[in-house]
Protein backbone atom coordinates (compact mmCIF):
# COMPACT_ATOMS: atom_id res chain seq x y z
CA UNK A 1 0.00 0.00 0.00
CA UNK A 2 2.65 2.35 1.12
CA UNK A 3 4.49 1.21 -2.11
CA UNK A 4 1.41 2.41 -4.16
CA UNK A 5 1.69 5.49 -2.22
CA UNK A 6 5.28 6.59 -2.98
CA UNK A 7 4.28 5.65 -6.78
CA UNK A 8 1.37 8.40 -7.32
CA UNK A 9 3.40 10.71 -5.35
CA UNK A 10 6.23 10.57 -8.09
CA UNK A 11 3.95 10.16 -10.76
CA UNK A 12 1.93 13.39 -9.48
CA UNK A 13 5.69 15.13 -9.12
CA UNK A 14 6.85 13.84 -12.60
CA UNK A 15 3.12 15.24 -14.31
CA UNK A 16 4.01 18.54 -12.56
CA UNK A 17 7.40 19.00 -13.37
CA UNK A 18 8.37 17.75 -16.84
CA UNK A 19 6.41 20.42 -18.79
CA UNK A 20 8.36 23.02 -16.21
CA UNK A 21 11.53 21.38 -17.37
CA UNK A 22 10.30 21.14 -20.74
CA UNK A 23 9.04 24.89 -20.58
CA UNK A 24 12.54 25.64 -18.53
CA UNK A 25 14.87 24.09 -21.66
CA UNK A 26 12.85 25.84 -24.12
CA UNK A 27 13.61 29.02 -22.84
CA UNK A 28 16.83 28.57 -22.15
CA UNK A 29 17.28 27.42 -26.00
CA UNK A 30 15.67 31.28 -27.05
CA UNK A 31 18.05 33.24 -25.08
CA UNK A 32 21.00 31.26 -25.77
CA UNK A 33 19.62 31.84 -29.79
CA UNK A 34 18.97 35.65 -28.81
CA UNK A 35 23.02 35.82 -27.30
CA UNK A 36 24.26 34.12 -30.78
CA UNK A 37 22.13 37.02 -32.74
CA UNK A 38 23.91 39.51 -30.69
CA UNK A 39 27.50 38.03 -31.60
CA UNK A 40 26.84 38.09 -34.86
CA UNK A 41 25.94 41.88 -34.73
CA UNK A 42 29.10 42.86 -33.27
CA UNK A 43 31.15 40.47 -35.68
CA UNK A 44 28.64 42.55 -38.63
CA UNK A 45 29.66 45.73 -36.97
CA UNK A 46 33.41 44.89 -36.79
CA UNK A 47 33.04 43.97 -40.76
CA UNK A 48 31.47 47.10 -41.56
CA UNK A 49 34.03 49.14 -39.23
CA UNK A 50 36.75 47.07 -41.98
CA UNK A 51 34.74 47.99 -45.10
CA UNK A 52 33.84 51.51 -45.50
CA UNK A 53 30.11 50.42 -43.83
CA UNK A 54 29.68 48.45 -46.95
CA UNK A 55 27.46 44.91 -46.28
CA UNK A 56 29.29 42.09 -47.92
CA UNK A 57 27.23 40.64 -50.66
CA UNK A 58 24.85 37.59 -50.09
CA UNK A 59 26.44 35.49 -53.01
CA UNK A 60 29.10 36.34 -55.85
CA UNK A 61 31.63 34.33 -57.80
CA UNK A 62 35.36 34.13 -57.46
CA UNK A 63 37.97 31.70 -56.86
CA UNK A 64 39.86 31.23 -53.52
CA UNK A 65 43.58 31.05 -52.38
CA UNK A 66 43.99 27.50 -53.98
CA UNK A 67 42.42 29.00 -57.73
CA UNK A 68 39.17 26.89 -57.17
CA UNK A 69 36.53 28.50 -59.09
CA UNK A 70 33.07 28.90 -57.08
CA UNK A 71 30.36 30.84 -55.27
CA UNK A 72 31.34 33.08 -52.22
CA UNK A 73 28.45 32.71 -50.17
CA UNK A 74 28.44 34.81 -46.70
CA UNK A 75 28.30 32.41 -44.81
CA UNK A 76 31.23 29.78 -46.87
CA UNK A 77 32.62 29.24 -49.76
CA UNK A 78 30.83 26.76 -52.12
CA UNK A 79 33.97 25.32 -54.64
CA UNK A 80 31.99 24.45 -58.35
CA UNK A 81 33.24 20.86 -58.45
CA UNK A 82 30.65 20.16 -55.33
CA UNK A 83 27.51 21.64 -57.43
CA UNK A 84 27.07 18.26 -59.02
CA UNK A 85 26.96 16.48 -55.86
CA UNK A 86 23.35 15.78 -54.73
CA UNK A 87 21.94 17.94 -51.85
CA UNK A 88 22.87 17.01 -48.73
CA UNK A 89 26.86 16.01 -50.19
CA UNK A 90 27.75 19.40 -51.11
CA UNK A 91 31.01 20.99 -49.53
CA UNK A 92 30.90 24.43 -47.75
CA UNK A 93 34.35 26.04 -46.81
CA UNK A 94 32.88 27.92 -43.71
CA UNK A 95 36.52 29.28 -42.87
CA UNK A 96 35.43 31.85 -45.95
CA UNK A 97 32.25 33.17 -44.47
CA UNK A 98 32.65 37.05 -44.25
CA UNK A 99 31.97 36.75 -40.51
CA UNK A 100 34.51 34.35 -39.38
CA UNK A 101 37.68 36.29 -39.02
CA UNK A 102 35.57 38.42 -36.03
CA UNK A 103 33.90 35.56 -34.30
CA UNK A 104 35.99 33.20 -32.17
CA UNK A 105 33.51 30.18 -32.05
CA UNK A 106 32.11 30.36 -35.56
CA UNK A 107 31.03 26.61 -35.47
CA UNK A 108 28.68 27.67 -32.62
CA UNK A 109 27.08 31.54 -32.76
CA UNK A 110 25.18 30.70 -36.29
CA UNK A 111 23.30 27.63 -35.48
CA UNK A 112 20.11 28.12 -33.29
CA UNK A 113 20.14 25.45 -30.33
CA UNK A 114 16.19 24.70 -31.52
CA UNK A 115 16.62 24.35 -35.05
CA UNK A 116 14.84 21.10 -35.49
CA UNK A 117 17.62 19.74 -37.07
CA UNK A 118 15.95 15.88 -35.73
CA UNK A 119 13.05 15.79 -37.78
CA UNK A 120 12.31 13.38 -40.84
CA UNK A 121 11.41 15.84 -43.06
CA UNK A 122 14.62 17.95 -42.39
CA UNK A 123 16.80 18.50 -45.88
CA UNK A 124 20.36 19.19 -45.57
CA UNK A 125 21.66 20.92 -48.52
CA UNK A 126 25.89 20.56 -47.10
CA UNK A 127 27.55 17.94 -44.98
CA UNK A 128 27.40 20.18 -42.87
CA UNK A 129 25.35 22.58 -40.71
CA UNK A 130 25.39 26.21 -41.93
CA UNK A 131 23.31 29.07 -40.94
CA UNK A 132 19.94 29.30 -39.12
CA UNK A 133 20.11 32.99 -38.97
CA UNK A 134 18.72 34.99 -42.25
CA UNK A 135 20.07 37.89 -43.26
CA UNK A 136 17.94 40.95 -44.57
CA UNK A 137 17.57 41.00 -48.12
CA UNK A 138 17.65 44.27 -48.68
CA UNK A 139 21.32 44.92 -47.07
CA UNK A 140 22.93 41.49 -48.35
CA UNK A 141 23.14 41.52 -52.37
CA UNK A 142 22.91 38.99 -54.89
CA UNK A 143 25.76 40.01 -57.32
CA UNK A 144 24.79 36.95 -59.83
CA UNK A 145 22.13 39.30 -60.61
CA UNK A 146 22.55 42.35 -63.23
CA UNK A 147 22.66 45.54 -62.31
CA UNK A 148 23.11 44.30 -58.28
CA UNK A 149 25.37 46.43 -56.56
CA UNK A 150 27.07 46.51 -52.69
CA UNK A 151 24.88 48.16 -50.22
CA UNK A 152 26.54 50.73 -48.10
CA UNK A 153 24.91 50.41 -44.76
CA UNK A 154 24.55 54.09 -43.32
CA UNK A 155 23.26 55.33 -46.41
CA UNK A 156 20.42 52.79 -46.70
CA UNK A 157 19.17 52.02 -43.20
CA UNK A 158 16.79 55.08 -41.92
CA UNK A 159 15.55 53.38 -38.61
CA UNK A 160 17.93 51.18 -37.03
CA UNK A 161 16.33 50.21 -33.71
CA UNK A 162 13.43 49.07 -36.33
CA UNK A 163 14.86 47.55 -38.85
CA UNK A 164 15.54 44.02 -38.88
CA UNK A 165 19.21 42.64 -39.91
CA UNK A 166 19.19 38.60 -39.27
CA UNK A 167 16.35 36.50 -37.98
CA UNK A 168 15.44 32.77 -37.17
CA UNK A 169 15.26 31.63 -40.07
CA UNK A 170 14.13 28.33 -42.84
CA UNK A 171 12.39 27.95 -45.46
CA UNK A 172 10.38 24.79 -47.09
CA UNK A 173 11.78 23.56 -49.97
CA UNK A 174 9.34 21.34 -52.42
CA UNK A 175 11.72 21.59 -55.72
CA UNK A 176 14.93 20.10 -54.73
CA UNK A 177 14.75 16.25 -54.66
CA UNK A 178 14.50 14.77 -52.27
CA UNK A 179 11.62 16.86 -51.34
CA UNK A 180 8.99 17.41 -54.18
CA UNK A 181 5.68 19.18 -54.07
CA UNK A 182 4.62 15.86 -52.55
CA UNK A 183 6.94 15.66 -49.98
CA UNK A 184 8.18 18.86 -48.87
CA UNK A 185 11.11 19.45 -46.74
CA UNK A 186 12.46 22.01 -44.76
CA UNK A 187 15.67 23.42 -44.46
CA UNK A 188 18.47 25.94 -43.25
CA UNK A 189 18.21 29.53 -45.05
CA UNK A 190 20.37 32.47 -45.42
CA UNK A 191 18.05 35.53 -45.83
CA UNK A 192 14.59 36.76 -45.08
CA UNK A 193 13.19 39.53 -47.57
CA UNK A 194 10.06 42.02 -46.95
CA UNK A 195 7.96 39.88 -49.56
CA UNK A 196 7.89 36.60 -51.37
CA UNK A 197 8.34 33.27 -49.83
CA UNK A 198 7.75 32.34 -46.20
CA UNK A 199 11.01 32.15 -44.84
CA UNK A 200 11.28 33.52 -40.94
CA UNK A 201 11.07 30.26 -38.22
CA UNK A 202 8.91 31.06 -35.56
CA UNK A 203 10.55 28.29 -33.52
CA UNK A 204 10.36 29.59 -29.96
CA UNK A 205 6.79 29.67 -28.67
CA UNK A 206 5.57 30.53 -31.93
CA UNK A 207 7.63 33.55 -31.51
CA UNK A 208 11.37 34.31 -34.01
CA UNK A 209 14.54 36.37 -32.12
CA UNK A 210 15.30 39.00 -34.59
CA UNK A 211 18.56 41.24 -34.74
CA UNK A 212 18.20 44.86 -34.98
CA UNK A 213 20.40 47.08 -37.10
CA UNK A 214 20.79 49.01 -33.76
CA UNK A 215 22.70 45.79 -31.84
CA UNK A 216 19.34 44.83 -29.67
CA UNK A 217 17.68 41.53 -29.91
CA UNK A 218 13.98 40.73 -29.58
CA UNK A 219 11.21 38.16 -30.23
CA UNK A 220 8.58 39.07 -32.68
CA UNK A 221 5.24 36.71 -33.44
CA UNK A 222 4.19 36.43 -37.00
CA UNK A 223 2.28 38.02 -39.74
CA UNK A 224 -1.12 36.56 -39.66
CA UNK A 225 -2.05 33.52 -41.75
CA UNK A 226 1.27 33.60 -43.26
CA UNK A 227 2.74 29.85 -42.10
CA UNK A 228 3.67 28.42 -45.25
CA UNK A 229 0.63 25.45 -45.39
CA UNK A 230 3.03 22.81 -47.14
CA UNK A 231 4.10 22.34 -43.49
CA UNK A 232 2.71 24.64 -41.10
CA UNK A 233 3.03 22.73 -37.43
CA UNK A 234 6.99 24.40 -38.56
CA UNK A 235 5.14 27.53 -38.28
CA UNK A 236 7.88 29.25 -40.95
CA UNK A 237 6.14 32.66 -41.75
CA UNK A 238 6.72 36.01 -42.33
CA UNK A 239 7.54 39.04 -40.04
CA UNK A 240 4.39 41.59 -39.49
CA UNK A 241 4.44 44.61 -41.03
CA UNK A 242 5.80 46.82 -37.97
CA UNK A 243 9.20 45.03 -38.86
CA UNK A 244 10.86 47.33 -41.12
CA UNK A 245 13.92 46.11 -43.78
CA UNK A 246 15.23 49.65 -44.27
Amino acid sequence: MELLVVISITAFLLSIMVPAMRKARSQAKSVLCASNLKQIGIAFQMYLDDNNRNVFPLVHYGSNAAGEFGRFWYFGFEPAWTWSEPEGSRVLDRKLAKLYPYIRQYDSVEICPAFPYHRDNYKPKYTTKWMTYGINSILSRDLRIPGAKIINFETRIRLTNRAVLFADSAIVNYWQSPASPTNPMFEEWHYISPEGEASVHFRHSDKANILYCDGHAAKSGPEPDSFDNMLPELKIGRLPADVKFE
